[in-house]
């Protein structure tokens, strides 16, 4: 070690610990490879390897170390001698060195506090105990000086930190290096002065064990289960019920915070490995509070859902149902705490007394993976399942009228906007059933009573099929009943899936209707339905008899197309004594010549042909729909019309490859991971369908927004956004503003015009924007501004979309463990 005679009042642990960590960077063996950067090239990657790059663990071994002298514990010293021995000694001088020893706490409180830039494995590791468990914990547990706490799965002791006038007891949850993890708790817990009896267990065949402390001896127990079971499968091995020898360490009223972080392992009786322990504490009337809280997800910046028990070994008589999420409380008997369900959600979902279960009538169908997993390959799909149909839930209905599932089946498994991260999430079932998508607010559901010999695929959600004699009209009439419905979606808080719907199919409860009754249901239900059908069905006759007359505008958009290009010929023809050449400069706007406008004419008079052949053929025939990325198309559509824009100029408002994933992303939210370079938002659309209603908007610009013809400066500005909901295009105009006297609303009626309000917008062919949007679930709106720039804006939106909020998008970076 190096010497100096720095003055050490200019010292501080946070620059010393900084000096340390940057030698560390500089001079610690780094592996060598080459990635693709984010521009798509080649970048080489220098990656530090541990534990040369370890700079937390080397200062706290080497710090302990030399502050506790020969009271060291050989068992940490043990645990962290490979960070012992890479630590560098010439990285800081002995003045330096000397200053950290002498601010040994301080610096020790430091190094956990930035314990993100330590290369800890695992991002749970990293992350420590969040800030929302913290709170709950201080709220739930006023502990007296000298109190036992045993804290299972201690990890690096962030919760046991809590509690310095305390006895802590407990253990290390298991990982590859948990001897290492509570070697530095330990270090921890020593320089703040805390008396710790925590061990670190030991490994014996594939099981991890330790040695409770005697029964009846602890005044708390902090408990956790995540996602992964960890704490059950860890600690316990294969076993999960000894999660009851903990609650046998509390002394008479003695308290337990059982952290559940999905709510999974506290409802369902079948397979789970904590029903024994629900059924102790429910009988034992122990449960003081039952709190749902929400805290930030593992991965991203999201939230999610978690659940925590307060457990009191004493009579309770009362327990407080607490959801924090929606400021709700309620007090209900200790008696009637259910121990097959301990979601808060379930007691404050309403729900009848005499009524039956929903799993008396219907049952699951197994959740079978459409997918199989081959080792080397990942997920695969089966090369006959390429072929099969595909369900997805934006297809499902939201009352029975619309939940006729064969009749909006649009796509297909091998679809190119499904890529092989999506595989995992098909499944398929073989029987005629419902799927059931859901989130906190809306219950969807579709059914169907065919289905193809070899089945049929859906993404999400789950398939639930009748049972013997029950109709599956009537399961899914039955479905959408308010009564039943808030019940699901109170429950299981809208999350609609397989797992979650098996724990609680039992704990929904439907009206116990005998067989007539079901008739009779069944019988209003579609009556019901036939009658919103009906109504629909004499607004299609009353729009197509108008349809009729309306086919006109088709044939006055190419005329007047035709005259706006015979038009600015002859004015041009006049002004040239009748000389015009094929390379003759024409539009003052745009780059077009006078070849190329008879190009464009005569592709005008194919399409008058075309157009003409509508005026007595009603129905248009549009290709099958397909998923359409937003910015190509438009992109597309301008440079295929490029030729087109005489006397304006489009304008796009972002910037190319803005849908495009540039890296490896994920969606925080549904947890779908999109590859880099793939679309990001897509909506399902036939092309020529959209090529029809974005030709009939330019038309109505051209003809009567751009009159003036002293104006240089007309615009045709395209945009798109999604909203949460539908994906919008937007085209606007800065041409004439619509008369003040219009309604924008009645432009899209049937049987406006070409000859109304010629000054203006007249809305020709607007109705039929409307129509071909309508039948593919979409909606059209025209938006006046007359004291803005852009004067009419037309607002296309499309319900059928696979979008994503953008700012629930996070880069997936590779982190080496």
């Amino acid at each position: 070690m190096s010497t100096t005679n720095n003055n050490t009042e200019n010292y501080t642990v946070e620059n010393l610990v900084a000096k340390y960590r940057n030698y560390v960077d500089d001079h610690c063996p780094k592996s060598y490879s080459v990635c693709e950067g984010k521009d798509g090239n080649l970048v080489d990657v220098y990656t530090p390897l541990p534990p040369y790059c370890n700079t937390g663990e080397q200062l706290l071994i080497s710090l302990y170390k030399a502050t506790e002298g020969n009271n060291i514990n050989k068992e940490i010293e043990k645990a962290l001698l490979e960070y012992e021995n890479a630590f560098y000694k010439d990285a800081l001088s002995e003045d330096e060195y000397a200053y950290l020893c002498m601010h040994y706490s301080e610096t020790v409180s430091y190094l956990f506090a930035h314990r993100d830039e330590w290369n800890v494995m695992g991002k749970e590791l990293r992350r420590g105990i969040s800030k929302e468990r913290l709170r709950l914990v201080h709220e739930y547990i006023k502990p007296q000086k000298g109190s036992k706490i045993f804290i299972a799965d201690t990890e690096y002791c962030d919760l046991a930190v809590q509690f310095p006038n305390c006895v802590v007891e407990g253990f290390t949850g298991w990982n590859y290096k948990h001897k290492e993890v509570w070697a530095i708790g330990q270090i921890r817990l020593l320089a703040m002065g805390i008396e710790s009896r925590i061990v670190p267990g030991k490994e014996v065949d594939d099981k991890y064990t330790y040695s409770l402390p005697e029964v009846g001896s602890v005044d708390y127990v902090i408990v956790r289960v995540n996602e992964n079971k960890y704490f059950a499968q860890t600690i316990f091995g294969t076993e999960c019920t000894d999660i009851e020898a903990l609650y046998d360490l509390l002394k008479p009223n003695g308290k337990m915070l059982f952290f559940s972080e999905t709510g999974n392992e506290l409802a369902g009786t079948k397979k789970n490995d904590f029903l024994n322990f629900r059924k102790r504490i429910v009988n034992d009337k122990s449960i003081s509070s039952l709190v749902k809280y929400e805290d930030k997800a593992i991965i991203g910046d999201g939230k999610i859902n978690y659940i925590m028990l307060d457990i009191i070994k004493s009579l309770n008589q009362t327990v407080s149902i607490i959801d924090e999420t929606k400021s709700n409380k309620k007090v209900i008997p200790a008696g009637n705490i259910d121990s097959d369900i301990l979601w808060p959600s379930f007691y404050m979902a309403n729900r009848p007394s005499d009524w039956k279960p929903l799993s008396s009538i219907a049952e699951l169908f197994p959740d079978i993976s459409l997918a199989k997993f081959v080792k080397g390959k990942g997920y695969v799909l089966p090369e006959e399942a390429k072929d099969m149909l595909l369900v997805q839930p934006n297809t499902f209905g939201d009352s029975y009228k619309d939940a006729n599932l064969w009749q909006k089946s649009v796509c297909y498994v091998n679809d190119p906007v499904f890529d092989e991260s999506d595989w995992i999430d098909f499944h398929v079932v073989k029987k005629p059933c419902i799927l059931l998508s859901g989130n906190k607010e809306t219950l969807k559901a579709g059914y169907t009573r065919r289905v193809p010999e070899n089945g049929f695929a859906y993404i999400a959600g789950c398939a639930l099929v009748p049972k013997d004699g029950i109709d599956l009209r009537y399961l899914t009439a039955l479905l959408f009943e308010p009564a039943i419905k808030n019940q699901i979606l109170t429950i299981c808080d809208g999350s609609v899936s397989h797992y979650t719907m098996s724990l609680i199919l039992d704990k929904i409860l439907i009206p116990d209707h005998d067989e007539l009754e079901q008739m009779k249901f069944l019988a209003e239900a579609n009556y019901e339905a036939w009658g919103a059908t009906q109504e629909e069905m004499k607004k299609e006759h009353e729009n197509y008899t108008k349809a009729v007359r309306m086919r006109k505008h088709s044939l006055s958009q190419s005329v007047l197309a035709m005259k706006s290009t015979f038009s600015a010929l002859n004015k041009y023809r006049v002004r040239n004594n009748g000389l015009i050449k094929d390379n003759d400069a024409i539009s003052p706007v745009a780059e077009i010549t006078a070849g190329d406008t008879f190009e464009l004419l005569l592709k005008d008079l194919d399409d008058l042909g075309i157009k003409v052949d509508h005026i007595a053929d009603v129905e248009y025939t549009f290709n099958n729909p397909e998923w359409i990325d937003p910015e190509k198309y438009i992109e597309d559509y301008v440079a295929k019309n490029q030729n087109g824009w005489l006397t304006f100029k489009p304008v796009l408002a972002w910037s190319h490859g803005n849908n495009v994933a540039k890296d490896k992303m994920i969606d925080i939210t549904s947890g779908k991971i999109i590859e880099k370079g793939n679309t990001i938002n897509t909506f399902l659309f036939p092309k020529d369908a959209l090529d029809k209603i974005f030709n009939n908007i330019v038309s109505n610009a051209k003809a009567y927004g751009f009159t003036d013809n002293q104006r240089r400066d007309y615009i045709l500005r395209f945009s798109w956004h999604y909203d949460g909901i539908a994906l919008a295009l937007i085209i606007e105009n800065n041409g004439t503003p619509i008369p003040s006297d219009r309604d924008t609303a009645s432009l899209l009626e049937y049987g406006v015009s070409s000859a109304l309000n010629k000054d203006g917008h007249n809305g020709i062919g607007c109705s039929e924007i409307r129509e071909i949007m309508s039948e593919y679930n979409g909606n059209v709106r025209i938006v006046s501004s007359p004291d803005e720039h852009f004067t009419v804006k037309y607002v296309l939106t499309f319900e059928r979309c696979n979008c994503i909020e953008v700012q629930s998008l996070k880069i997936i970076k590779d982190e080496k463990k």
